[in-house]
């Protein structure tokens, strides 16, 4: 495992898509991200004393349908280990980690070439939201504590590290886990189909072993699955 550290730059994740030649596991950290992009291009707000860096691994596991929801996992299971309140820590399909109703992790997993890169950005000690004060938490606020961000990054890419080999012996094991303790379990759900939410209400059923999301919707018999939906929980 190598590092390499930057004040600041426009994204980790840009960062090694950029790279002729890609380093398995070099991680790449930012103190601040100028260009920081979540799933679909949403905003992520960077800022110094959050964990923000990029590791890339050879695509040589089958790892399409299953990498950003190991990786929540990865970071669900380390950031426990920090909180008292382990209920609260939950995975919001199919890229957050959310305590209580606020965001705490985004992911951003990209193919380029034969590698998968790997973007996370942890709330660490950082507590300057802007517009989404409302919405995002770090673990300074849960824990009253500053952390040290170096160490939770190398737990993190070690963890990874050493279970990935193991992914798809432990699949099912890691998705009861996510499903446990979904986001999403109990909550209303309304979903975008043609650029538009509708007004029907659908229920969070699982996330199944290709790391869809199955839904069903009120009144109705049968589940539906997506690999990739926009969705609003009410």
């Amino acid at each position: 495992m190598k590092f390499k550290f930057f004040d600041e730059i426009n994204s980790t994740n840009t960062y090694l898509r950029r790279q002729l030649r890609i380093e398995e596991f070099e991680v790449i950290v930012a103190k601040n991200q100028t260009d920081g992009k979540g799933k679909r291009d949403s905003t992520w707000i960077s800022s110094e004393g959050a964990a923000l860096f990029s590791f890339a691994i050879e695509d040589r596991y089958e790892l399409d349908e299953k990498i950003t929801i190991f990786t929540g996992y990865i970071v669900y299971k380390v950031l426990k280990n920090y909180i008292e309140n382990k209920d609260k820590l939950t995975f919001k399909w199919p890229n957050d980690i959310y305590y209580e109703n606020k965001k705490i992790c985004g992911i951003l997993c990209e193919k380029v070439r034969d590698y998968i890169i790997i973007g996370i950005g942890i709330n660490i000690n950082n507590t300057d939201f802007g517009i989404f004060r409302e919405k995002a938490i770090a673990l300074v606020e849960i824990t009253g504590k500053n952390h040290s961000v170096q160490n939770i990054i190398e737990e993190i890419v070690e963890t990874f590290q050493n279970e990935l080999y193991s992914l798809n012996r432990e699949w099912e094991d890691i998705l009861q886990i996510i499903n446990e303790n979904s986001y999403l379990k109990d909550k209303k759900i309304i979903i975008q189909q043609n650029g538009k939410f509708s007004g029907k209400e659908y229920k969070f059923l699982r996330v199944d072993r290709r790391g869809k999301i199955s839904l069903i919707a009120k009144g109705d018999s049968d589940e539906i699955k997506f690999s990739s939906l926009e969705f609003k929980v009410l």
